[in-house]
């Protein structure tokens, strides 16, 4: 037996070793490409660049049809099954309250069993590369709000910009804004499911501009923009206060070691810090502060994503007075690429409180109830990469709510995912 186990182990060890991590790859590609069977060395069009070569941004290649114009589809299918426990409590007037998780509404933090549309995108994005202007326009057929509640808002991305020379990026149009890690991360590419509940935070997508500087090596870059801060994008604004201001500031080691011609294998080190503000938001219609940092570490097999975020806001007034709020989360997500570009092992703790009131203790069980609730939750997963575009994933979620009603409603999902 424990032969058995050894060589299972010297199996892993040798499979991991072998195989490069990669981004766009999968099983298919492991298999097939002659390639995959060493380790990729950072090819010498990437080493050394001279100034001049490094002012151009990269053209863009051609990935299933033409770089002017890629199809862009992502189907996202899921099976949900959800623990189930009832919670009892004796009020005051000596009846009981009986409340059953199954009552709660469907959604990321309510009960869900059975399969799930959760995603269904069709759109398109190019790039000319001698002019270096470049768009995106994507529909979501199955709009949501962060929180899961449904939406109306069917318009995802709809933006131009101009990005000929790696210096300088200005773009304009319906896009996600500049800041926090995890909001700008495509869904897609997240290595769970779901994305950490720290993103129900941030603010979402929205109709606006923004300009990129950044050095001719990607070292520093600097992104600002103004957007306008509505729920839906066919608003129009009444008010400058409408806007909302935001700033990231992004620093890369890996660029930076590239640049010195001393890069180690595939390191990546970054870290950025975000700030966001408006006079009046839509929900509600107050002051909002926003502040976030946040890491991103990759070596060899191991992956490692943290950020905190902080929401300082106003809640709707109270007899003509609002009251100050803030809310916080933070998460960190560790990936070990088991077989690179084939199978990831992923786990995640998280922590999220959206505001200072208590949420989640009386009986509706609602979606903006739940979704409110402080909460700590620890998430597994295993991801299979069939191709560069199609993988399945199975995840667990322990789930702890830390305010109001707690109920033992862990998660187990299951997702088939087609991303072009």
């Amino acid at each position: 037996m424990n032969v058995s186990i050894l060589r299972i182990a010297l199996m892993l060890i040798v499979v991991t070793m072998a195989f490069p991590a990669a981004a766009q790859a999968g099983l298919y590609e492991n298999l097939a490409g002659e390639s995959a069977l060493q380790w990729a060395p950072l090819p010498d069009s990437e080493k050394g660049k001279t100034l001049e070569q490094a002012l151009l941004t990269p053209a863009k290649k051609d990935k299933y049809l033409d770089h002017r114009y890629e199809p862009v589809v992502m189907v996202r299918t899921i099976f949900a099954t959800t623990m189930e426990d009832r919670y009892t409590r004796i009020l005051d007037d000596g009846k009981e309250l009986v409340l059953d998780s199954t009552k709660m509404d469907p959604s990321l933090f309510g009960h869900r069993e059975g399969f799930i549309l959760e995603n269904v995108e069709l759109g398109a994005k190019g790039r000319f590369n001698d002019s270096g202007f470049y768009y995106g326009v994507k529909f979501e057929l199955v709009p949501r709000e962060k929180d899961g509640n449904r939406s109306s808002d069917y318009l995802k991305d709809a933006y131009v910009g101009w990005n000929k020379y790696s210096v300088f990026d200005v773009r304009i149009g319906r896009m996600k804004i500049p800041f926090s890690q995890v909001n700008m991360k495509s869904t897609g590419k997240m290595p769970l499911i779901y994305k950490p509940t720290i993103n129900t935070l941030s603010p979402k997508r929205q109709l606006g501009g923004m300009v990129t500087f950044a050095d001719p090596w990607q070292v520093a870059k600097l992104s600002g923009g103004v957007y306008n801060s509505v729920k839906q994008v066919t608003e129009q604004l009444g008010s400058t206060d409408q806007l909302l201001y935001v700033g990231r500031l992004e620093l890369s080691l890996g660029n930076l070691l590239g640049a010195l011609d001393a890069s180690v294998g595939d390191l990546e080190v970054r870290i950025g810090g975000n700030v966001a503000y408006t006079k009046m938001n839509f929900d509600p219609e107050t002051e909002h502060q926003y502040m976030g940092f946040d890491a991103h570490f990759h070596y060899w097999i191991f992956t490692l994503e943290a950020e905190y975020l902080i929401k300082n806001f106003y809640r709707d007034p109270i007899d003509g007075v609002s009251a100050a709020d803030q809310g916080t989360g933070w998460h960190v997500d560790v990936t070990i690429h088991a077989w690179p570009g084939v199978i990831d092992l992923t786990g995640r703790i998280e922590e999220t409180d959206p505001d200072e009131l208590v949420h989640g203790a009386n009986s509706t069980l609602s979606i903006s109830e739940l979704a409110k609730q402080k909460k700590r939750w620890f998430s597994a997963g295993v991801t299979l990469h069939f191709t560069d575009y199609a993988r399945l994933d199975i995840n667990y979620v322990n789930r702890q709510e830390l305010e109001g009603y707690s109920f033992d409603n862990d998660v187990v999902l299951g997702m088939l995912q087609l991303d072009l």
